[in-house]
């Protein structure tokens, strides 16, 4: 069942729908597995134009185009388009039809890597400039870094492109939307350990405990999931040279450019290109605390995705022991001792999602920044960082974050504000707090509950 990407939906009708002299363009472009095909196939089904969906492969560009052409036949009942290998000449001949055509091909870098002389784009630049409005292309791809390439100013279709979409993984909220049944504090555990990819908690049992899912999902080395992320994503990701040692690196942290080349034994110049390559691929993001976003020290690297996090902090350093161990001794082992410390540090980073979301809404006007704040105390020669913190137009807020199984009081509420304000020289104007399930006290403090986190599916962004 299809699920949320409204916006992205009626960003994509909308541009379709546009009256233009001349044909249209979007660029769609995602990790593998986050949902693109899918999201093209609903757009497929609501279109009330003829809606041409053609996936590429990594095949000679001969067998493609045909592969294109027989696309084509099927879904316009005409045989005469398989004898077409030509772009020109099968565009002509849908133009000379009349009718109003989408035209997507995903995985487009495939289609554009095999011809002749790599030069695709300007075959397709060439046949908008002179199509009429009644066509609409979408090309969209999974090399990110390519396709983004293809909207440089020096590249063929600069300035075509009527939308250009960067399709990630679902956040916390609509994730929450494949187990609504549960309780936030569950919704956090799930969101935690599975993440924002659609192929994969499609999968999920709701009725099920996390640790369940867990077993039968992530650590069958023989279904789908674990399949697909073995061979499809991280295949991809494989391909960079370092790139195992360093996400086996970051697993459930963060760190800085040094602290991995010294982990790994590698330069940091070394360390710099391959981490940049998996930031072009948004495998890995990069982050400044907000009080300190000009001191280049202060850059720390982690993995974006929680799925991918789980995977390099419990399953890739202990694969073998799968299949000796079996799914449920394997948890107990290695991931059961510290699951509720992996859960608590992913709950950290939903509270700046949920704050995003917040000021989508327009209900939170006074927040200049979301992020994590850094504090030195030379005297004392220690320093840090709290994970969680955001900058209002009156003062910075720390907001401390506790997945509990029960009401935070307010004895730990007093504790944890007593050990922030014995930090010298902090420049911070309100302590908050976030947990999992609720408070047994009120305060004037900022407070947000798991019930609040996910009050806002009912609500609209503007």
């Amino acid at each position: 069942m299809f699920r949320n990407r409204v916006s992205e939906i009626k960003s994509i009708e909308d541009v379709i729908s546009q009256k233009s002299q001349k044909a249209k363009a979007i660029l769609l472009y995602g990790r593998r597995r986050v949902g693109k095909s899918t999201l093209l196939e609903e757009i497929k089904r609501r279109c009330d134009k003829t809606f041409i969906y053609f996936t590429a492969t990594k095949s000679k560009y001969e067998i493609i185009i045909s592969r294109f052409a027989a696309a084509i036949a099927e879904e316009l009942g005409e045989e005469y388009y398989r004898h077409i290998k030509d772009i020109h000449a099968i565009l002509m001949a849908l133009k000379s039809t009349g009718k109003e055509f989408v035209i997507a091909i995903d995985e487009y870098q495939y289609m554009k890597g095999a011809y002749k002389d790599g030069n695709l784009d300007s075959i397709f630049q060439a046949e908008i400039q002179q199509l009429p409005g009644s066509f609409t292309f979408i090309f969209a791809g999974s090399y990110i870094s390519e396709m983004k390439d293809m909207a440089e100013a020096d590249e063929p279709l600069y300035g075509r492109f009527q939308l250009m979409m960067d399709l990630k993984p679902f956040d916390y909220l609509d994730a929450a939307a494949f187990y609504e049944e549960l309780t936030p504090y569950e919704k956090i555990g799930y969101y935690a350990v599975f993440g924002g990819y659609p192929f994969a908690i499609d999968y999920l049992h709701p009725n099920k405990s996390l640790r369940w899912n867990i077993e039968n999902i992530l650590l069958d080395t023989k279904g789908y999931v674990y399949t697909s992320l073995r061979h499809a994503l991280l295949r991809e990701i494989f391909k960079i040279e370092m790139a195992e040692s360093i996400l086996l690196y970051l697993g459930n942290g963060k760190a800085r450019n040094s602290e991995i080349a010294s982990a790994i034994s590698a330069s940091s110049a070394s360390v710099s290109i391959e981490i940049k390559k998996l930031l072009n691929m948004e495998i890995v993001s990069s982050t400044f605390p907000i009080n300190r976003k000009k001191d280049e020290k202060k850059n720390f690297y982690e993995i974006s995705d929680n799925l991918l996090r789980f995977f390099y902090t419990y399953i890739l350093p202990n694969e073998n022991e799968i299949d000796l161990r079996g799914p449920s001794a394997f948890y107990k082992r290695f991931i059961e001792p510290s699951i509720t410390d992996f859960i608590a540090r992913r709950f950290e980073r939903i509270i700046p999602e949920y704050l995003r979301r917040l000021i989508r809404l327009g209900k939170a006007d006074d927040i200049v920044d979301i992020g994590t704040y850094w504090y030195d105390m030379p005297k004392e020669k220690r320093n840090g960082e709290f994970d969680c913190a955001v900058k209002k137009d009156s003062g910075y807020t720390i907001i401390e974050c506790k997945y509990l199984k029960d009401k935070m009081t307010k004895n730990i509420a007093m504790l944890e504000e007593n050990k922030i304000r014995m930090i010298n020289g902090l420049d911070v104007k309100e302590i908050g707090f976030a947990s999992a399930n609720g408070f047994d006290f009120d305060s004037s403090n900022l407070m947000i509950s798991g019930s609040d986190l996910y009050a806002l599916k009912d609500l609209k962004e503007s």
